[in-house]
């Protein structure tokens, strides 16, 4: 119902005047709340996921704080996982590839097999499999905290390739 002298128009339930404007406000409000509660939970899982980052570090005989320094960790990982030292600057590339708009999907696939590859080689470190690896690269917040808090041990002498799981095998290269 609408009412000219006073711009309203009435709640249709309560039979309350309403504001057009009021009611943007409102909904505002609302959103913002939403959206810091989300923020606020999204910080905690990142701040947890940090954490274990820093515990599989040290499981692993590298310092905790390694696992705080952007770019360094990806290093400090492939180290830990046994790969060389050149998959650091091809996740990373694909990473910030991923943010282009034309690359995104080619990107983020990529993305997600190289980080298979680090994962994998870090799951053969603690004795887990390929699957724990595929866990921890599609559910991180559910495999790393696994890995970080779980009883596995870290074994450096377990045998993974260099090149990861994209190496050739002696078998095949005869």
């Amino acid at each position: 119902m609408y009412n000219d002298a006073y711009n309203l128009t009435t709640d249709s339930l309560t039979n309350n005047p309403t504001d057009f404007f009021g009611n943007i406000a409102g909904f505002t409000a609302g959103m913002a709340v939403a959206f810091i509660i989300f923020g606020i939970i999204l910080l905690g899982v990142i701040i947890f996921l940090i954490v274990c980052e820093c515990k599989i570090f040290k499981k692993a005989g590298e310092s905790w704080w390694k696992a705080l320094v952007p770019v360094y960790n990806t290093w400090v990982e492939a180290k830990i996982g046994g790969l060389a030292w050149w998959w650091c600057p091809i996740i990373l590339g694909l990473s910030a590839l991923a943010t282009f708009q034309n690359l995104s999907y080619v990107a983020g696939i990529a993305t997600l097999v190289v980080s298979f590859n680090f994962f994998y080689n870090i799951s053969k470190k603690f004795g887990k499999t390929g699957g724990f690896a595929l866990l921890i690269t599609l559910l991180p917040f559910i495999g790393l905290p696994i890995l970080a808090f779980g009883s596995d041990k870290y074994n450096a002498s377990a045998e993974t390739d260099k090149n990861g799981i994209f190496a050739v095998s002696n078998s095949i290269a005869k």
